[in-house]
């Protein structure tokens, strides 16, 4: 049997700035309107397995209709269920290196081959050299994620049209977990011209809803009405899609929490172009990813100070998640302290 591809999860301590939460739970108005729309879900019931009230609700944040629509326990579930329809034993996946690491778990589930395509170390990479090697390749799938994590590139409209185009006959699922975080425009609006475009998104990250486990999947009508019947019944339950339903009906609260953090993440960027021993490349996500010399320094003054940034090892790259400003003040203050000791 192939051997399974694993995935580290974060440990929950000290100041989280390693897996792209937000920093804050929901406010305090916020949070009694999910008292209240909780108090209301009947326990007793299975969930409605046609997630109407959230697709509605979803609907009018992305844009699209409801019928091209499927929610999930996480994007990564969306993933996942791409990954077992299109994938097998012999088949393979074709995505990019560096990449989320949960395509490789999945695509080890059920033994199929994964091909790499190594981009430069922002992220950036030569798309006809992509399309290329994937069809040389004879792929049977292409997923990346975009913005990218861990480098946070962002491949725009005119590059994941062409790489659509010239991958028509297989699905390419354009994984968004970050893009609200981003300066270009969402892929959702390309997926009406082109049936084999997927695009999953999550509440994790810009709604801060990491512990509800709701994403979605976002595809052509026609082609979404295939993947629907065949998806697992109960995927989400009732509390969830009724607390994730309640925050996008509220969801103009997002707005400022997000600019926030794209502001954040420019103050830190410039920042950071004045620090000798790092180098931060651009990002449109709420992490940064930086290469470090003496990175072993740097992070032992993360963990004295109780800081928890992301670590790439066997290699001089971590990962920081953008936090609120006091946050941002305290990674700086330890890398200004990793400075001076160089």
């Amino acid at each position: 049997m192939k051997e399974f591809a694993t995935y580290a999860s974060h440990r929950q301590e000290g100041m989280l700035l390693n897996a792209n939460e937000y920093s804050e739970n929901v406010d305090d108005a916020l949070m009694e309107k999910i008292k209240d729309a909780v108090a209301m879900v009947m326990l007793n019931r299975y969930p409605d397995t046609t997630q109407a009230a959230l697709l509605k609700a979803y609907s009018k944040v992305v844009g699209l209709g409801e019928g091209m629509l499927l929610a999930g326990n996480g994007s990564d579930q969306m993933l996942g269920y791409m990954i077992a329809r299109h994938l097998a034993k012999g088949k393979k996946l074709y995505t990019l290196a560096p990449d989320f690491s949960m395509y490789d778990y999945y695509a080890s589930s059920y033994e199929a081959d994964v091909v790499r395509f190594k981009t430069n170390e922002d992220g950036d990479f030569d798309i006809d050299a992509f399309i290329e090697k994937g069809l040389r390749e004879n792929v049977d799938m292409v997923i990346f994620s975009n913005p990218n994590n861990p480098t946070g590139h962002f491949v725009g409209s005119e590059g994941i049209e062409k790489i659509a185009y010239a991958f028509q006959d297989i699905p390419f699922v354009c994984d968004e977990a970050y893009v609200e975080f981003a300066s270009l425009p969402s892929s959702v609006t390309l997926i009406e011209r082109h049936p084999n475009l997927f695009v999953t998104r999550t509440l994790s990250k810009a709604y801060g809803l990491a512990g509800l486990r709701v994403g979605f999947l976002c595809g052509n009508e026609q082609a979404m009405q295939k993947l629907r019947e065949a998806y697992v019944p109960y995927a989400l339950n009732s509390v969830s899609m009724k607390i994730a339903e309640t925050v996008l009906d509220a969801c103009g609260d997002m707005h400022e929490r997000i600019e926030m953090i794209k502001s954040e993440r420019e103050k830190m960027q410039e920042w950071l172009k004045e620090c000798r021993g790092l180098e931060a490349f651009p990002s449109q996500a709420n992490f940064i990813y930086v290469k470090a010399q003496g990175k072993d320094k740097l992070m032992a003054l993360f963990k004295d100070e109780g800081i928890s940034v992301r670590d790439y090892a066997q290699s001089p790259y971590l990962r920081i998640t953008v936090g609120l400003p006091r946050e941002n003040e305290s990674v700086r203050n330890v890398i200004a302290k990793y400075e001076e000791g160089l």
